[in-house]
């Protein structure tokens, strides 16, 4: 059985995060793209182990949001974080357990997998992922 997670990004990043995730055959990403959209998410009451939430979305930020999902449920959270977020913000949404895993930009395709590896409790494949592959010359 797939676990699942939803992905909130800015959409410059999107593809990058779901090219990373095809390493993960056993998750499922479900995406958004405003904070909005998954209010009806936490009201449902699904079954996802984890969210990929970036700082900012549509330069708004999301760390409210993240209070309220830490309110409602024991998801999983890996944030990413905008270059233009504030140190302060990052140490204190770590310090108060708001998150679970932080990936600063620029990231790579392995600091995603293993991120989301961990918030869902998977073991990471131990082959070489395909984005590790080079073509013949």
């Amino acid at each position: 059985m797939k676990k699942k997670v939803i992905v909130c990004v800015q959409k410059d990043i999107k593809n990058s995060i779901n090219w990373a995730l095809k390493d993960l055959p056993v998750i499922s990403a479900q995406y958004f793209d405003h904070i909005h959209q998954l209010d009806k998410i936490f009201e449902a009451k699904t079954d996802f182990c984890g969210i990929i939430i970036d700082s900012k979305i549509d330069n708004e930020s999301s760390i409210p949001f993240l209070q309220k999902i830490r309110e409602k449920s024991k998801m999983k959270i890996l944030l990413i974080i905008s270059t233009d977020t504030p140190k302060q913000e990052i140490i204190k949404l770590i310090q108060d357990k708001m998150v679970d895993n932080v990936i600063i930009r620029p990231f790579n395709a392995n600091q995603i997998v293993d991120a989301v590896a961990k918030i869902c409790g998977i073991e990471r494949p131990s082959e070489k992922p395909w984005y590790m592959y080079t073509s013949p010359q």
